[in-house]
């Protein structure tokens, strides 16, 4: 919490949020929305409050105001549809929980429906007709690659890289552009791609940040998945509002009515105030983790 809280009232990075935030930009977007029926949100760091754990708020005290928003949009119909980094496996058992029945798996590369039933698969610049994307990806050579010539700045993300259905997980810090330069060179059909700060350290690392990297096939993205569901179950732009903390959910902008970003990724990337400024539709919620999730959903949803 205090990392992201640093700027303090008055900072410049506090008067942007402030800029974008509900009061100044909401009744201009919400006039673009009508009845909203779906709400793709990212989870950690977004829908999730702190150690992943859905009823605790930044300040690590229990709350109710994220459940009570899921459980009436659930009432009202609105589909929830988590998009995120993590594995089909882990996907599913959080959205059964939850009561959710669709999800879209590892950044994009897989979309499911009703919890397992049907699986559409987009390997990108690979080929969906890869039998094990993952071990397509592996035996490559990249994952290996960007961990010998990064060493003391990048690694697996353990334990969690241990449970990947389709694409490697990282974590550390590292020139994006750098890298993806080194991968257009050597390794052409594959990217990495930042999916936000992670709050944590590592002792077998030297840098100053953690920060999630997935390594993708081109063509494949969040927004993308996002726009061919919409696209495959007959959502209209207005109806469909996005959440998230990070420069890859950003890009939900552009598929969507109303993106809102919680507070603590636009604090967590400063360097986006920029693109938000240009960005008509979206917002800075003012609260944190999941009580800025749920700000999103009474806004849009409830209200």
């Amino acid at each position: 919490m205090a990392a992201w809280l640093e700027g303090g009232e008055g900072s410049e990075l506090e008067r942007a949020a402030d800029e974008f935030s509900p009061a100044s930009r909401w009744p201009q977007v919400s006039a673009g929305l009508g009845g909203v029926r779906v709400v793709y949100t990212d989870l950690d760091g977004t829908m999730m409050g702190p150690l992943g754990n859905f009823l605790l708020n930044i300040k690590r005290e229990y709350t109710l105001r994220p459940a009570r928003a899921l459980v009436e949009a659930l009432r009202r119909g609105v589909d929830v549809v988590p998009v995120s980094g993590r594995s089909g496996r882990q996907l599913r058992e959080t959205a059964r929980v939850l009561g959710m029945n669709n999800y879209i798996a590892e950044l994009g590369v897989e979309m499911v429906y009703d919890l397992g039933e049907k699986v559409i698969f987009n390997a990108g610049a690979l080929g969906n007709e890869c039998a094990d994307l993952f071990d397509a990806i592996e035996r490559t050579g990249a994952a290996d690659f960007i961990l010998s010539h990064y060493e003391k700045r990048i690694e697996y993300h353990t334990p969690w890289s241990n449970f990947r259905d389709c694409t490697p997980l990282f974590r550390g810090l590292v020139d994006l552009q750098e890298v993806n330069r080194l991968l257009d060179e050597r390794f052409p059909g594959l990217v990495l791609v930042d999916n936000g700060v992670l709050p944590r350290t590592s002792p077998t690392l030297d840098v100053h940040e953690l920060r999630a990297y997935h390594l993708m096939p081109k063509g494949v993205s969040k927004e993308k998945a996002v726009a061919d569901d919409m696209l495959r179950r007959g959502f209209a732009r207005s109806e469909a509002i996005a959440i998230g903390d990070s420069e890859a959910d950003l890009a939900f902008a552009g598929e969507v009515g109303a993106f809102f970003m919680v507070r603590n990724g636009l604090y967590s990337n400063p360097h986006l105030a920029g693109a938000i400024a240009g960005l008509e539709n979206v917002i800075v919620t003012e609260g944190f983790l999941n009580e800025g999730w749920a700000e999103a959903v009474e806004l849009a949803v409830l209200l």
